[in-house]
């Protein structure tokens, strides 16, 4: 990144993700701010509806002159898909999302000529509410309570009353030693539950701060697990790493996957049910997304599907990241969380 020195910046935000600008005016007021606002963005982070052939002529020329922009990778990944020249004067943008895999999927000659940065450091606390909260109601069988007051049935649901402590057990995850990973490992020690850490690189004193043992060694990780919980991001390496057979040793345990989909694909996962493998999934990512009604995971019992909601981008959770990263944009220093073109994350 050029190295820019003290001053003004123009900041332009093109999301679809309600109150982003009026949190960002709130916190800085005297912020070179400009908002850009089309119907062509719709969903969620334009991640169903936007469709960059639709935005009105005006956005273009808008778009065309950012120097710095906020916006969702995968409405930034279509916009350069239609147009590889959409924005010639582009030096930095700031994802709203921690992960930025669109950009990596759409075909694009890499590396792009300006400076990514993620959305980071927000999502541990939700993603860990969302993990213990699964792991909980998957123990004490709370969708077989909710049946049995539908039927009108005082345990109707034998298996109600036939759990494990949370002490009892061991939660293995895969890509534990980051910050999500670790909040997840401290909220699980919060329950007494022991806590393993994968990850591919070995470590010195990597105990501690919730991890309770680490290890490279997937079989042995996988082997220790009463539930297996994927943080892992969408990478070259990471694609398909729990394909095929890999998850056998995990001997019955359920897996969870809050990182994405495409760490074991469908046909896999499912045989890795079929042979009890693992007993149970709970998804909240899929290779496709929103996953295909087509899909036989909506109808497995032993499945739960989540619309991909562990951790999602709050407006109000914005300012501090983005007003940090445009401070040192502008200031010609390095910035939070940038994009490793050459490692996809």
């Amino acid at each position: 990144m050029q190295q820019v020195g003290p001053r003004s910046v123009r900041l332009t935000v093109f999301s679809s993700i309600v109150d982003i600008a009026p949190a960002l005016r709130k916190a800085a007021p005297k912020f070179d701010l400009e908002v850009i606002e089309d119907e062509a963005l719709g969903g969620y982070g334009g991640t169903v509806d936007f469709d960059a052939h639709k935005i009105q002529t005006a956005t273009r020329e808008r778009l065309a002159q950012a120097e710095a922009l906020v916006t969702e990778p995968s409405v930034l990944a279509q916009l350069l898909k239609a147009n590889p020249d959409a924005l010639p004067k582009l030096q930095w943008c700031q994802s709203t999302y921690a992960g930025v895999d669109p950009l990596f999927d759409a075909g694009l000659q890499l590396p792009l000529p300006f400076t990514l940065t993620r959305f980071a450091g927000k999502f541990g606390p939700p993603i860990a509410e969302w993990c213990i909260a699964r792991i909980i109601g998957h123990e004490r069988n709370f969708a077989l309570t909710a049946a049995d007051q539908t039927n009108q049935a005082w345990a109707g649901s034998r298996q109600v009353t036939t759990y494990r402590y949370l002490r009892d057990g061991t939660l293995t995850i895969l890509g534990g030693a980051g910050d999500i990973g670790k909040c997840i490992g401290r909220a699980a020690q919060a329950f007494q539950m022991r806590v393993v850490a994968h990850g591919k690189t070995p470590r010195d004193n990597a105990t501690g701060n919730g991890i309770d043992f680490y290890t490279t060694d997937l079989k042995q990780a996988l082997q220790e697990a009463d539930y297996i919980v994927s943080v892992l991001p969408s990478t070259p390496q990471t694609r398909g790493m729990l394909s095929g057979d890999v998850l056998a040793p995990a001997g019955g345990a359920v897996f969870l996957n809050v990182g994405r989909g495409d760490v074991i694909d469908e046909p896999s996962l499912e045989n890795a049910l079929d042979k009890g493998y693992i007993s149970a999934a709970i998804l909240d990512v899929f290779t496709t997304e929103p996953l295909p009604k087509e899909s036989p995971l909506w109808k497995r019992t032993d499945v739960i599907v989540s619309p991909h909601v562990s951790g999602v981008t709050r407006a109000v959770d914005v300012p501090d990241i983005v007003l940090g990263n445009y401070q040192r944009y502008a200031e010609g220093k390095p910035l939070q969380y940038q994009v490793d073109w050459s490692k996809g994350y």
